[in-house]
């Protein structure tokens, strides 16, 4: 094949380069202020290359009404790349700037591709299948690393607040409804000594986790209501982000004590809800967070390849405290502080008085306990 050729992709998906002998346009559109003197720019991985600008794209329907323009860049990475320095795992970034609007896609590459375009490297940012990145995230838009990342943030951010009370953010870490791995990808930039977990009821998705970011942590499925593959207090902190917000009641009760069994004496949960108030909803699911502080609408649109109860479920700051109090204390509950949409809870499980005797010893006393008192029933008359 000749060197050189040009291929062309838009700025829509697939988010995937692999043909590392060609030159690459970008071409897409963006909304502009003014389409005399379109204020257009690209930029890859923080590398400005240039922008041709053609003409007004025709908008409909819910872009009605709005002023654009087309454009395109053509690139050949390998001269791009070749005096610069970046940052690994490395995960191809094109950013779009237009006046104060900013919009970021990804771009995962080949190792034949990162051979050639940018010469020594170690690790390469491995991005989902499109189908796993809307199961995810309900789209498949260009900037999944990004989003995982600021929820890694916000999480660590909430970990370290909470640091000087004893929680352990580099301790051993579990991410329950890990899904593809896109916010434990991001921690462990943040935390690399953390002995990472991941497990999630989509087993295509674990399977994704496990063959591609191995590296970053062990993966496994776990089933819907039933028992986490963990020891007893092996974790010193969990986080599991967007996951009560999709269950109704009779799950989400069991999955507490399992988290709470799995959790050590003192270590922290961070999780997540909706507050019912804060969207517009169907007078009945307000009704019924009125009057319990808790709906779970169980219309909502279903997750393709996920089991039909994951719809969406609602809970007052109240209903969480009173409800949740008997498997954790709730220390803190924020306002739409995960991913603009979600109220952030932090919960520590209590320490109760024998915490401090190590787990072995104590399960060694109770296996002892329920000898004697089986050796008691036998002996009476």
């Amino acid at each position: 094949m000749a060197q050189h050729e040009i291929v062309f992709i838009s700025l829509d998906p697939p988010y995937f380069l692999d043909q590392e002998d060609k030159i690459y346009v970008f071409r897409g559109w963006a909304e502009v202020d003014n389409i005399n003197s379109p204020d257009i720019h690209l930029s890859i991985n923080g590398k400005e290359v240039k922008v041709v600008t053609t003409e007004p794209p025709k908008f409909e329907g819910y872009l009605a009404g709005k002023t654009g323009m087309k454009f395109y860049a053509k690139v050949d990475f390998r001269s791009l790349f070749s005096k610069e320095s970046y940052s690994e795992p490395f995960l191809l970034e094109a950013e779009v700037r237009s006046g104060s609007r900013r919009r970021t896609f990804e771009y995962a590459v080949t190792r034949a591709w990162a051979r050639e375009c940018l010469g020594t490297f170690r690790s390469l940012r491995a991005i989902p299948p499109e189908p796993l990145q809307i199961r995810v995230t309900g789209a498949a838009a260009g900037g999944y690393h990004a989003a995982g990342k600021e929820v890694a943030k916000e999480i660590t951010d909430l970990l370290l607040k909470f640091s000087s009370q004893g929680t352990k953010p580099s301790g051993r870490v579990l991410d329950l409804g890990c899904g593809p791995g896109r916010v434990i990808d991001c921690y462990a930039d943040v935390f690399p000594k953390a002995k990472l977990f991941g497990c999630d009821i989509d087993p295509e998705a674990i399977e994704w986790a496990a063959n591609t970011l191995s590296d970053r942590a062990k993966f496994d499925v776990n089933p819907a209501g039933g028992r986490l593959p963990y020891p007893d207090e092996y974790f010193d902190t969990i986080y599991s982000i967007s996951i009560f917000t999709h269950l109704p009641e009779e799950i989400q009760f069991p999955l507490l004590q399992e988290i709470r069994r799995v959790l050590k004496p003192g270590g922290y949960l961070i999780t997540t809800k909706l507050n019912p108030f804060s969207f517009e909803l169907p007078e009945y699911i307000i009704s019924d967070a009125r009057s319990k502080g808790f709906a779970y609408w169980g219309d909502s649109e279903k997750t393709e390849g996920l089991p039909d109860f994951y719809r969406l479920a609602y809970h007052g700051d109240d209903y969480v405290m009173e409800m949740w109090s008997p498997y954790f204390d709730i220390l803190s509950i924020g306002r739409q502080c995960i991913n603009n949409t979600q109220d952030a809870v932090v919960a520590r499980r209590p320490r109760e008085f024998y915490s401090w005797i190590p787990t072995q010893i104590r399960a060694v006393g109770r296996a002892l306990v329920n000898r004697l008192a089986l050796a008691r029933r036998s002996a009476a008359p």
